[in-house]
């Protein structure tokens, strides 16, 4: 039984460790697809905080989700969310440096989004 803890430990302290030194050199993904998102010129490294810059961010819909249209969306779940995301924003502060996302889209709707120096922007086409 120990001797699966300590294998158990061993991987997890490994797989850490990888994780961390890839992410200290930097990750950059040109593009890549999936059915759902579609990623282009994806930047993640970790220097002392997290770095995330991205040219391209899209969401694909859902075959499923498109069935429930906008007019089924209640504002006051909107709200909350928005709610519950700025809340969370102070993690945000403690572990990443710079977001930088230059075309970030969910549905039809467009965004930029860039978090530097403790400032964060949105800006959108609506």
């Amino acid at each position: 039984m120990k001797k699966k803890i300590v294998y158990a430990l061993l991987v997890l302290i490994v797989f850490i460790s990888v994780v961390f030194l890839v992410l200290k050199n930097g990750i950059l993904i040109s593009h890549i697809q999936f059915s759902f998102l579609n990623l282009e010129q994806l930047y993640i490294k970790l220097d002392k905080k997290l770095i995330v810059r991205a040219k391209n961010i899209t969401f694909n819909e859902d075959n499923n989700a498109s069935i429930q249209d906008d007019k089924n969306v209640n504002s006051d779940f909107a709200s909350k969310e928005l709610s519950n995301i700025t809340k969370n924003l102070k993690y945000l502060y403690t572990f990443v440096e710079e977001i930088d996302i230059q075309n970030f889209n969910i549905k039809d709707n467009h965004m930029r989004i860039l978090f530097k120096n403790d400032e964060f922007f949105v800006d959108n086409d609506l």
